[in-house]
C-alpha cells in the first residue's frame, strides 16, 4: 500500500513509513527538480538554433540550365552492388550547391522520386558522393537531380552564405 500526498509523490504505506521516512521527501524533491529543468531545458533547445542566430541575406534556388553547365553528374552502380546506384556530383558554381534527392524514370515507365538524407551537399570546386538504395541495376532509364544553390534576391550568381 502507498500514500499519495498533495505533491504527488509516492509514499510508503505506514509499515515502511520509518525506514524511509527522511529519504523519500529529498528523493521527490530531486526528481520534481530533475523534471522542471528537463522540461524547462527541452524548450529552451526548441527555441535556440544556431543556425537561426542571424538572418542570412541569402535564399536557396534552384539551379538554372547554365548553372547546370557547370555541374558534372555521374550515376552507376558499384561492383557487387547492384540495388544502390550511386551518383559523383562536381560543382565549379562559385558558391555551394545541395541537392535534395532524385527523381528517377523507370524502364517500366514509373517515376520515383526519393529524398537523399542527409542531402547531398557540393562545396565549390570539389566532387561528392550520395547513392539511393533500392534501384537496380537495369532499372534506370533517366534521371534528374533536384538542386539548388544560395543567391542574394537580386543576385545572378550563386555565393556563399556562410562568408556573407
Amino acid at each position: 500500500m502507498s500514500l499519495v500526498d498533495s505533491s504527488g509523490c509516492a509514499w510508503p504505506g505506514p509499515r515502511h513509513l520509518r525506514q524511509v521516512q527522511h529519504r523519500q521527501p529529498v528523493r521527490c524533491a530531486a526528481l520534481s527538480l530533475a523534471a522542471v529543468v528537463l522540461v524547462a531545458g527541452s524548450g529552451m533547445a526548441w527555441a535556440w538554433n544556431p543556425f537561426e542566430a542571424k538572418k542570412s541575406p541569402f535564399d536557396e534556388v534552384a539551379l538554372t540550365p547554365g548553372e547546370w553547365q557547370q555541374v558534372q553528374v555521374k550515376a552507376g552502380w558499384a561492383n557487387g552492388y547492384p540495388d544502390d546506384l550511386l551518383f559523383e556530383v562536381s560543382s565549379q558554381l562559385p558558391g555551394p550547391m545541395a541537392c535534395h534527392g532524385a527523381s528517377i524514370q523507370l524502364t517500366s515507365g514509373k517515376r520515383i522520386d526519393k529524398a537523399f538524407s542527409p542531402r547531398l551537399y557540393v562545396p565549390p570546386g570539389t566532387t561528392k558522393q550520395v547513392g539511393l538504395r533500392g534501384i537496380s541495376k537495369g532499372q534506370m532509364k533517366d534521371f534528374t537531380l533536384a538542386c539548388g544553390c544560395w543567391k542574394k534576391p537580386g543576385d545572378a550568381r550563386c555565393g556563399n552564405p556562410a562568408r556573407n
